[in-house]
């Protein structure tokens, strides 16, 4: 009896297909390990990119700010011309003989008419400024003029000074945009080292997670291979030796369909991986299918305890670190606004010297009394808003700004610590369903052989075998899931603890390019 037209196996074609498919991706593979991965992503990760770039433009504001404090120097020179009109009054010259005409008192004769003049002048003006790191606002300058009429020269120095009482004094108001623009460095700074470990930790799951794709498709195939020769043994029994039936042709047939479309979902899922992957490393979707991992999960060590875990993510978490420098940030500006909210009072005071010279026909240069004129200016200003104006409200909120701020820290804080020692129990959970899927493989994997000997002897049924092979497939499927489980949950606490930047840190970018 023959049942090879009875059976139909559509799958076969589909599967053929999905060979080839197959084939065609691993001829072109490109094979990385785990720690090149990490490395390529470092260099095209968009994210991470960006990072690196807020980093480097905190940076900048830092040396703006430090720009800022230094010493400026002002220069001006400027040049002036007038004609303005003024009464005046003309001669009388009646009889035309050049010689003015008098009044009965030999007085000159005049007629009152609107006259026009003409002044230059010249001024040069030069002076230094500088305010100290308490406050006190510092200018010395010097200016020099020339103009005519005359000519006439003038020559003028001085130094001043204000010192604030309240409002802007003290370094806690003056180099308060220093300090502001130092903590949002820093601040950038650790974001940017939690970029980088979150990027090694998408790229790793990444990584993980295809491995383990490409890892069920080798399950898939060596269980379709099995179903494969237990369906040629089971046709060659019923058709050949007549001692199979047709119910074992259809079961390890439908075994093997079964199996068939399983293979064909695990290469989607390995294609969408891929995908993913190559996302995390900055690719396009099209050049990310050829990525393929190499090598097994590595081990990564004994597991420390809690409580060193808490205290490891109280002290190296990136992600507190980079709250800790907003908080800072965030005092910083509560200090500027408290300070703009005082009452200005200023002390001022000014010193000059100033000199003037005519050229009237005498010889030389000369000034009264042989030197030049000095002056003392000095007083006090006050200002102050009259019903409390914007900066009170500005200095409340800032502090209730603030105090948000520790509070979503101190919450924050006690979420990792949660989070950490959940990850070791799940860790933990995670070693011992390593060690029982592998257990359970192993013993899977006998019982299929013994099913297999005991259907050849006649003592065990094609269901029998069928369930064996299904249970073999299964418990290496947990198994490898639970070896990719364990790592990527140890990946997640060492980046909760920033223990994973460390690990990458001679792959992964601290500045930009």
């Amino acid at each position: 009896m023959t049942f090879s037209r009875s059976v139909p196996l559509p799958w076969l074609a589909s599967l053929a297909l999905a060979a080839t498919c197959s084939l065609s991706v691993a001829a072109r593979a490109e094979t990385l390990t785990a720690e090149e991965a990490v490395r390529r992503a470092a260099s095209q990760n968009p994210s991470l990119r960006a990072a690196l770039l807020e980093a480097t433009a905190a940076r900048q504001a830092v040396a703006a700010e430090e720009g800022a404090r230094k010493p400026t120097l002002s220069a001006s020179v400027t040049g002036d011309y007038k004609e303005p009109f003024h009464n005046g009054a003309d001669p009388v010259d009646a009889d035309g003989d050049g010689v003015p005409d008098t009044d009965a008192n030999d007085k000159p004769l005049t007629i009152p008419m609107l006259k026009r003049s003409s002044t230059t002048s010249v001024t040069s003006d030069v002076a230094l400024r500088y305010t100290t790191d308490v406050g006190t606002s510092l200018e010395v300058g010097a200016s020099a003029r020339s103009g005519t009429p005359g000519p006439n020269y003038g020559a003028q120095a001085y130094v001043s000074a204000r010192q604030p009482l309240l409002r802007g004094a003290g370094t806690d108001a003056v180099l308060a945009p220093y300090a502001q623009a130092q903590a949002s460095a820093v601040a950038a700074e650790q974001e940017r080292e939690l970029a980088a470990s979150q990027t090694a930790l998408d790229v790793l799951g990444a990584y993980w997670e295809l491995w383990y794709a490409e890892q069920a498709i080798v399950v898939q195939e060596q269980a379709l291979a099995a179903a494969q020769r237990l369906l040629a043994d089971a046709k060659a029994r019923a058709e050949t030796l007549g001692t199979g039936t047709k119910v074992d042709v259809l079961r390890f047939s439908t075994s093997a369909a079964s199996i068939a479309d399983s293979l064909s979902q695990a290469r989607a899922t390995r294609a969408a991986r891929a995908i993913a992957l190559g996302r995390a490393l900055g690719m396009a979707p099209a050049s990310a299918a050829s990525l393929a991992p190499t090598g097994a999960p590595p081990s990564l060590g004994a597991l420390p305890s809690a409580d060193a875990l808490v205290r490891a993510a109280s002290e190296r978490s990136l992600e507190l670190a980079a709250l800790r420098a907003d908080l800072d940030a965030q005092r910083a500006r509560v200090s500027a606004a408290e300070d703009a909210d005082q009452i200005r009072l200023d002390l001022f005071a000014m010193a000059s010297m100033d000199g003037q010279w005519v050229r009237d026909g005498l010889p030389g240069l000369s000034l009264p009394g042989g030197r030049p004129a000095f002056g003392v200016l000095g007083g006090i200003e006050i200002e102050l808003p009259l019903g409390g104006g914007r900066a009170s409200a500005d200095a409340a909120r800032a502090r209730t700004q603030l105090a948000a701020a520790e509070a979503r820290y101190q919450a924050r804080a006690e979420a990792i610590a949660a989070d950490v020692s959940s990850l070791r129990a799940s860790l933990e959970a995670a070693a011992e369903q390593v060690a029982l899927a592998t257990e359970t493989a192993r013993m899977a994997g006998e019982l299929a052989e013994a099913e297999r000997q005991r259907l050849s002897l006649g003592t065990a049924t094609s269901a029998d075998v069928v369930q064996a092979e299904q249970t073999r497939r299964e418990a290496e499927l947990r198994r490898l899931r639970a070896a990719v489980t364990e790592l990527t949950s140890r990946l997640q606490l060492d980046h909760e603890t920033g223990a994973l930047l460390v690990r990458f840190a001679s792959v992964l970018p601290r500045r930009s390019s």
